[in-house]
C-alpha cells in the first residue's frame, strides 16, 4: 500500500490546496491558533528568531507569525503549488521554503526556536507518525517552543479521507506523545473548531492548538 506521504506528495497536495487556496487567502490574523501563539509566546519574542511551520501550506500563516515575532520562517510542505505561491510573494520574513514530508525534515539539528504542525498529523501515514515525531523534536532546539494545532475528539478517531481513496484521516491529541515520552512541558491548550470560537461538544469537529516547551 503506498505511503500516505507519497500521495500527497505525487498530487493531493497540490489538489488539497487547489481547493482550499481561495479559503486561505482570505484568511487573516484573527484565527484562533496564531492569536494563541501570539499571545501566550510573546514574553518570549527577544529568544524567537527562527520558526519552522510543518504542512505550511502557502506560508501565510507563516509569515504572520515571522512578522509578529520579527523572526525568519522556514517551512515544508508537499504541495509544489503551495511553495510556489509562498515563494511568488517575495516575502522578506520568509527564508527557506521546501516540498517534502513530516518525517524527513531537511533542516539541521536545534535550529529553530520554535516547530509549529500546522494541521497535518491527521493525514501522516502511521508507519512514519513516530519519524515526524523525531524529526520536529530534533530540529527544535532546548528552550524552544512545539506546537500542535489538529484535531483533537478526546478518544481517537480514524476516518475516510473522502478526496482520494486508500488515504486515511486520523484524529487524536497529538500533542501527548511530546509530553508523556519526551518531557515536554505543556504550557497551554485552546479548543476550538472550524465553526465554533469555543469548545465544540462534537469530537469530530473539535480542534486544539497546543503549545509545549522543550
Amino acid at each position: 500500500m503506498e505511503n500516505q506521504g507519497d500521495i500527497f506528495l505525487s498530487g493531493e497536495g497540490d489538489e488539497w490546496f487547489s481547493r482550499n487556496s481561495t479559503k486561505l487567502a482570505n484568511n487573516n490574523s484573527r484565527q484562533i491558533d496564531l492569536l494563541e501563539i501570539e499571545s501566550v509566546l510573546a514574553p518570549f519574542k527577544n529568544d524567537i528568531n527562527r520558526i519552522l511551520e510543518i504542512g505550511c501550506s502557502n506560508a501565510l500563516k507563516l509569515e504572520f507569525l515571522a512578522k509578529k515575532f520579527e523572526a525568519v520562517g522556514s517551512g515544508i510542505d508537499p504541495s509544489l503549488l503551495a511553495i510556489n505561491n509562498a515563494k511568488n510573494r517575495k516575502s522578506k520574513l520568509l527564508g527557506s521554503l521546501k516540498i517534502g514530508l513530516a518525517d524527513r525534515l531537511d533542516f539541521a539539528s536545534d535550529e529553530f526556536d520554535i516547530v509549529v504542525f500546522g494541521f497535518c498529523l491527521y493525514l501522516q501515514d502511521r508507519s512514519s507518525l513516530l519519524s515526524a515525531f523525531n524529526e520536529a523534536d530534533r530540529v527544535l532546539r532546548k528552550g524552544g517552543f512545539l506546537v500542535v494545532t489538529d484535531f483533537d475528539p478526546g478518544t481517537p478517531k480514524e476516518n475516510l479521507y473522502t478526496h482520494t481513496s486508500g488515504v486515511k484521516s486520523f484524529k487524536q491529541d497529538y500533542a501527548k506523545y511530546f509530553i508523556d515520552e519526551l518531557g515536554y512541558y505543556l504550557v497551554s491548550k485552546r479548543s476550538f473548531s472550524h465553526r465554533l470560537n469555543g469548545f465544540d461538544i462534537n469530537p469530530d469537529e473539535r480542534v486544539s492548538t497546543q503549545i509545549l516547551f522543550k
